[in-house]
């Protein structure tokens, strides 16, 4: 699984950042997580970036709630958007997994997609 720096947000009382995971959908469209952080909680998630890599249209799709990546899960909302909450008070190497756990679920969703399409 992919561990990704957050130690930018960690001093940071409020911002918004996009991280690169090193991962890709199809080789070229890269899976980027959404960082947000507001008053010692985060939210690490895809933006939509699997369901628009896909090409699919999340009206028209149930999405299941969660998606199982290894021993932990990730949320995935009604739109499609994969994602999981933080906490400022969390130690930084759970708050490090977060965004890899992200990535890992997007990536999953779109091949999930895919998969719908064929």
């Amino acid at each position: 699984m992919v561990s990704i720096d957050v130690s930018r947000l960690m001093g940071l009382e409020r911002c918004e950042l996009v991280l690169q995971s090193g991962l890709s959908y199809d080789g070229i469209r890269r899976v980027r997580i959404c960082a947000t952080k507001r008053e010692g909680r985060f939210e690490f998630s895809d933006g939509g970036g699997a369901v628009a890599a896909a090409g699919v249209d999340p009206e028209r799709l149930d999405f299941p709630n969660r998606i199982a990546i290894e021993e932990y899960a990730v949320n995935v909302s009604r739109q499609g958007v994969v994602w999981l909450p933080g906490f400022a008070r969390s130690e930084q190497q759970w708050l490090a997994k977060l965004p890899g756990l992200v990535a890992a679920g997007s990536l999953a969703l779109y091949e999930a997609l895919l998969e719908l399409g064929e």
